[in-house]
């Protein structure tokens, strides 16, 4: 013991190197992995996007830790092996108590820092940034600092950043942004107004049709701002766009149904009852029931489902319709029960879509499935209904069956039925996002 004591006595300056070492190696680590959050799916594809719309950039699997450098409509942005960023869905993740919000934040020290494609002052050079800008980091060991540079991951010299109390959840009180992940915007909906200011106030520069394409240029609140091919720019309603990450449009459907965001919308509630049948039930409590069950089968997939009503409550028309736009949904599916004026004129299932351009695949999915029903099939049917008509993505409305016929409602109150229908409409948008 006493020979322990001496060396320690005698190699004091080493001992305390050793110890700093050590302590900066560990804080090196923590800094690594204080943010990361865990893969709790088989496997969960990566985007270049937070949203369906976006290519595929690669899968990563159960068990694999990554990094939260941003949140978007339920989406995490991550970094990846290799230094990739991409966007995962939330949804897919176990993730309790990390948050975007952790990231600490730096102020670039130096005029024109060079930021390096790796550690290495040898390596590929991304681009520089200006004196007194603040980036998210990333990550931090001796010499060098990762940052979030353009989307993606670079490195300066530790000694260029000065670190700051911010996180990166703080820093954001601009409300115009830009994503470089977005190339092109693409109208859903007829007679979309380009507008030379970013509201519905601002002068009308010119009305486009359905599928016409525009360049993204940046985001101003709920407006993106574009540019035409023939030079003119402007802003457009983002709920009347859906968006790219590629040159070409792709479609908000794009694969795999645990990705996707669905929003199921029980029809009618609060003082708006719907229609009544024969033995005084009311159909704001089918469709809300119908709904839960539909729910519950599609949370089994790992879909993220939102309802536009969770009980008895008053909904109007233009706020389902807008839920689906706020949180870009990939599918919206309104539910109903019909009614004629005169009892048992009437039977069966009917899907109705809008555009048959951004909702006629969806329909035409989950009808095929909807004819295994007890009761029989009317089709699809193009019809100028709200929640569909002002609606910017894939939708449709599903009347399930005659409330007031004896042949139809028997079946309507039974919990067989309503399970079938649950199935059907899983299994519809299972084919919808092959």
């Amino acid at each position: 013991m006493k020979k322990i004591i001496k060396f320690f006595m005698k190699n004091r300056i080493l001992v305390a190197i050793l110890l700093l070492l050590a302590l900066s190696s560990w804080s090196t680590v923590a800094l690594a992995s204080a943010n990361a959050v865990i893969v709790q799916s088989d496997s969960v594809n990566v985007r270049v996007g937070p949203g369906l719309a976006y290519a595929n950039m690669g899968q990563v699997k159960k068990g694999d830790k990554l990094a939260i450098l941003a949140e978007k409509n339920k989406w995490y942005q991550v970094r990846l092996s290799g230094d990739k960023i991409g966007w995962v869905a939330s949804w897919l993740i176990d993730n309790t108590d990390v948050s975007s919000a952790t990231n600490k934040v730096g102020i670039v020290k130096v005029p024109n820092t060079t930021v390096f494609k790796s550690a290495d002052a040898n390596s590929n050079v991304l681009g520089t940034i200006e004196q007194s800008q603040k980036v998210t980091i990333m990550y931090q060991e001796q010499d060098w600092t990762q940052i979030l540079y353009n989307g993606t991951a670079g490195w300066v010299k530790s000694n260029f950043i000065q670190g700051t109390q911010e996180t990166s959840g703080s820093t954001n009180n601009s409300n115009t942004s830009s994503d470089d992940s977005i190339k092109k915007v693409t109208i859903t909906q007829p007679n979309t107004k380009l507008r030379i200011e970013p509201s519905q106030d601002g002068r009308v520069i010119k009305t486009v049709k359905v599928g016409k394409q525009f360049d993204y240029l940046s985001k101003t609140g709920k407006w993106y701002k574009v540019r035409d091919s023939d030079g003119s720019v402007g802003y457009v309603a983002s709920w009347v766009v859906t968006i790219s990450g590629t040159k070409s449009a792709v479609k908000s459907a794009a694969t795999n149904i645990s990705e996707a965001t669905i929003v199921i919308d029980p029809g009618h509630g609060g003082d708006d009852s719907g229609a009544e049948s024969k033995k005084s039930t009311y159909e704001k409590n089918f469709t809300l029931a119908y709904a839960k069950a539909i729910k519950q089968q599609l949370e089994q997939t790992g879909a993220r489902v939102v309802m536009t009503r969770s009980g008895d409550d008053s909904k109007s028309l233009g706020d389902r319709a807008r839920l689906s736009s706020k949180i870009q949904a990939d599918a919206f599916i309104s539910l109903h029960f019909d009614s004629t004026p005169q009892a048992n004129a009437a039977s069966g299932v009917t899907t109705y879509y809008y555009n048959k351009n951004k909702d006629g695949e969806l329909a035409t999915d989950l009808n095929s499935q909807l004819k295994s029903l007890s009761i029989g099939n009317r089709g699809t049917a193009q019809k100028d209904l709200y929640v569909l008509h002002y609606n910017s993505q894939p939708s449709v409305l599903i009347e399930l069956g005659y409330i007031n016929s004896k042949s139809d409602y028997k079946y309507i109150d039974s919990d067989s039925y309503k399970q079938e229908v649950a199935k059907d409409i899983t299994n519809g948008l299972k084919e919808y996002f092959k």
